[in-house]
């Protein structure tokens, strides 16, 4: 018995080690939603084909409905600098139905294969909201 039971801790230490979230990981079921209102002069047109080229810069797309004004990348597992298929990251995008901002959500995993914990990355999320303020977005005050 005590020798199962050390064999079952060394086996969890060896599973668990180097398996610590980064520090922007935030465990939580419901992501937070930043908002980027648009500028006056910019047309829903522009904004979605900026919107779309700034995520496919380091995202591959899993949803894109242009009419709806909705978009969805796929999972991405080297938001951290290296492959870590034990985090991964997307970002989910939605205009505003009068298409006068669009709201962005960071997703964010941590743990692995059925083991998943739910949160969101700030980095990401802040990184993704300056790219398209500094584009679209209206400066602010």
């Amino acid at each position: 018995m005590r020798k199962s039971a050390c064999l079952a801790l060394v086996l969890g230490m060896f599973l668990l080690g180097g398996c610590v979230a980064p520090n922007t990981f935030v465990r939580t079921l419901e992501p937070t939603w930043a908002s980027v209102e648009l500028r006056d002069d910019v047309a829903y047109q522009e904004a979605w084909e900026v919107l779309v080229d700034t995520l496919v810069r380091r995202f591959d797309l899993e949803v894109l409905s242009k009419e709806n004004g909705y978009l969805r990348t796929n999972w991405l597992y080297t938001w951290t600098g290296s492959m870590n298929n034990k985090y991964r990251v997307r970002v989910t995008a939605k205009f505003a139905p009068n298409k006068q901002k669009v709201e962005l959500k960071s997703e964010a995993e941590f743990g692995g294969r059925g083991y998943w914990t739910q949160g969101y990355d700030t980095r990401l999320l802040s990184t993704i909201k300056s790219d398209i303020m500094g584009t679209i977005g209206r400066t602010t005050r």
